[in-house]
């Protein structure tokens, strides 16, 4: 069974998602909406959390469990999206530069 290709977007609306990517790698305050970077940070704030949550679990029943989801769910989250904003820069400052 032969997939079906999506038709290309106009240029139009590629240079309207470009320009959507340089506000949310430099000014922010925007969602990022690529899918690769939500699958990184997805997969890392997963699977940074289950530790946690399991040495939790170990120290301290179900309530260290739910301590451990939530210290690991905010360190995990943070991290990863302070790491994304760092990569973010580095991608427009080389869009800038040409490169």
């Amino acid at each position: 069974m032969a997939h079906e290709l999506e038709p290309e977007p106009p240029p139009s609306a590629k240079r309207e998602l470009e320009r959507y990517h340089l506000v949310a790698d430099t000014v922010g305050l925007v969602p990022n909406i690529r899918r690769r970077d939500n699958l990184i940070q997805a997969a890392v704030v997963g699977g940074g959390t289950l530790p946690c949550i399991a040495v939790g679990a170990i120290l301290n029943g179900v309530e260290g469990a739910l301590t451990g989801a939530l210290g690991g769910l905010i360190v995990f989250g943070v991290g990863s999206g302070l790491v994304l904003m760092v990569v973010g820069l580095l991608r427009a400052s080389k869009r800038g530069r040409g490169g």
